[in-house]
């Protein structure tokens, strides 16, 4: 099996950051594009985890989301701001912590 280039593999990661969300907001990977409030809640979170739990740089994320940076960074800080309340707090927990493992990242 071939390696994956840096590019490939910072490709595959935002996939996966991508996919997670989705799925842990019942969504489709194409659901992600849709201008809705539950859609931009699963959006926010999969480029929060490809930020954050990945190390996957702000252009890379946005990207990948086809998003701007600016617009990556915003996410983050609202995801930030919502984990204030604890039990969204244990989930994006849990969803990093899944997110690591499949990658193969070190927390």
């Amino acid at each position: 099996m071939a390696e994956l280039t840096a590019k490939e593999d910072g490709k595959a990661q935002i996939g996966l950051a991508q996919a997670v969300a989705a799925h842990a907001y019942g969504l489709t990977l194409t659901d992600l594009e849709l201008q809705n409030e539950k859609a931009s809640r699963a959006r926010d979170v999969g480029m929060y985890l490809a930020r954050v739990a990945l190390r996957r740089s702000l252009r890379e994320t946005g990207r990948g989301f086809r998003r701007d940076h600016k617009t990556v960074a915003h996410a983050c800080r609202r995801i930030e701001e919502a984990r204030e309340d604890a039990a969204f707090d244990r989930t994006v927990e849990w969803l990093e912590t899944l997110v690591r493992r499949a990658a193969g990242v070190a927390a």
